[in-house]
């Protein structure tokens, strides 16, 4: 019987997130949010979001009644994943996994700039009626980041948390 030995991920303790991390981050098109039911039952959630260079930060938006930020406001530990697969060499998959606390965020006091680059990226998909109002932003501070290309994975760990 054959058995692989579990690779060991290296942990990388950088000022700065990894430059192939950062690509991802940059040019991913939807995150996966998990955050936990009160049940400890997992809960995951496509979303649309934009990453924040300045702070080091993901920002989502969400309904102000969604299940998501229920959970939240019960638990701020979430996972956030983001990825490129491709279709014919799943070796060529690359991805970044981003365990951290999220932070809700009222559209009247989210950063301005971030709001607009979001609003920009997705314009498209959301029109001109998708209500503000009844939205809040949700940001993720990282407190590890995992990137993988292929089989190859490390991690980084925020020297600021």
């Amino acid at each position: 019987m054959f058995q692989a030995k579990p690779a060991r991920t290296q942990l990388r303790k950088t000022r700065s997130i990894p430059l192939e991390a950062l690509h991802v981050l940059k040019d991913g098109f939807f995150a996966y949010l998990a955050t936990a039911k009160m049940d400890c039952n997992p809960h995951l959630t496509a979303m649309f979001y934009i990453w924040d260079e300045d702070s080091r930060s993901i920002y989502m938006i969400a309904s102000k009644r969604s299940r998501k930020l229920y959970n939240i406001r019960n638990n701020t530990k979430v996972c956030v994943t983001i990825d490129e697969r491709d279709p014919f060499s799943p070796g060529r998959n690359c991805g970044v996994m981003i365990r951290g606390n999220a932070h809700l965020v009222e559209m009247e006091i989210a950063p301005q700039d971030i709001m607009l680059n979001f609003l920009e990226k997705y314009m498209d998909f959301l029109g001109v009626g998708y209500p503000l109002g009844t939205r809040i932003a949700i940001r993720v501070d990282p407190k590890y980041l995992s990137y993988w290309k292929g089989t190859n994975f490390y991690r980084w760990k925020n020297p600021d948390i």
